[in-house]
């Protein structure tokens, strides 16, 4: 029944290369009456700190001293220098008002005077650390993600790497792109049907996430076959992935109708180890690679025999050709080779006839 307030500044770290950072946060998700926050809970951060008294310590006497009267104030780590005057001194009663130090060294000397101005207080500074913009990250690593349906059956296959290239703007004008790779561990979601299914796999804290929405299709042949019908990914300009960014947090959401992506017959699945590049926008571009993938007609929680990609078949036959070129290569060099020998040989007799 009451709210979260916290007004000074929180880092949270969201995955391995995200820091949210958060300030002056007001909050209530429940029991709202009258549109109005109720009873405030306050942060720890925000509590103020109440020095704790230490036991056992020493408390300085006062023996013939100048009349002083001072209030100290906690002092953390420091040490309390005094000035010793003679002896011969007027002979008073210091009232010192003692207000408990933490971690203190106390000097206990007789015929002193405690002078705050020689009092030295060291200040505690908190460093806090943000993460480096990232370089370039590596190919993107494998996944493994799968939906199932109301009975708990596998219903949809998905191992694939994602890569995405955002080009913004920085604030000297210039433009820059942001490289970030779809981690193993995203969060799956999704949902099969008959004729449709969708994936959507969200990470670094749901700030980023990546949907794809399939569909069943008839060919001019009348074979069916399933492909992506629309792509959408939604991501944050955080500035540990964005460095330098005119819009620091801010939310953007893109999509593509028809991307050609992930065809294959219905009775198959869809496979493609290479690294195949689709604009999404003239700002926003994802790299697959590694993929297989199968939205319906999942057996046993397994993938149907593969159907590859174009640009895997193409990659294959490059082998094929290359040695076939040299082989042709062979066959004319040795050709000329006969020609230039049987000529000589040709001119050898004439030579001799004569």
């Amino acid at each position: 029944g009451k709210s979260y307030l916290c007004k000074s500044v929180q880092f949270l770290d969201v995955g391995r290369t995200v820091t949210l950072e958060v300030v002056s946060l007001h909050v209530q998700p429940f029991e709202v009456k009258s549109r109005n926050f109720s009873e405030v809970s306050e942060c720890a951060q925000d509590v103020p700190v109440t020095p704790t008294p230490i036991h056992n310590a020493t408390t300085i006497p006062a023996f013939n001293t100048t009349a002083v009267t001072n209030t100290m104030v906690p002092i953390s780590n420091a040490t309390v220098q005094t000035t010793t005057h003679p002896p011969n001194t007027t002979n008073t009663t210091a009232t010192t008002s003692m207000v408990p130090i933490s971690n203190a060294t106390t000097i206990n000397p007789s015929n002193t005077t405690i002078n705050p101005s020689n009092t030295t207080v060291v200040p505690t500074t908190t460093i806090m650390t943000t993460p480096k913009p990232p370089t370039p990250p590596p190919k993107p690593p494998k996944g493994h993600y799968n939906v199932k349906n109301a009975k708990g059956q596998v219903c949809l296959l998905a191992d694939m790497g994602l890569q995405f290239k955002v080009n913004y703007t920085k604030t000297d004008k210039r433009k820059n792109t942001a490289v970030f790779n779809l981690p193993k561990t995203a969060n799956c979601t999704g949902s099969c049907g008959t004729d449709h299914s969708n994936l959507t796999l969200m990470f670094y804290g749901d700030s980023f996430s990546v949907s794809f929405e399939f569909v069943k299709a008839v060919k001019g042949n009348g074979a069916s076959h399933f492909h992506v019908s629309s792509l959408e990914i939604s991501y944050t300009e955080v500035p540990s992935l964005f460095p330098g960014t005119t819009s620091p947090n801010a939310r953007r959401r893109v999509s593509k109708t028809s991307p050609n992506m992930f065809s294959a017959d219905v009775d198959k699945s869809y496979k493609c180890n290479a690294n195949v590049t689709t604009a999404v926008t003239k700002d926003v571009t994802i790299v697959t690679s590694l993929v297989q993938l199968q939205p319906f007609g999942i057996k046993s929680g397994n993938f149907s025999s593969a159907e590859e990609c174009s640009e895997d078949s193409s990659g294959n036959n490059t082998v094929p050709v290359i040695i076939g070129v040299v082989i042709a290569a062979v066959v004319v060099l040795v050709f000329v080779a006969y020609i230039v020998i049987n000529k000589r040989k040709q001119g050898s007799n004439y030579r001799t006839l004569n």
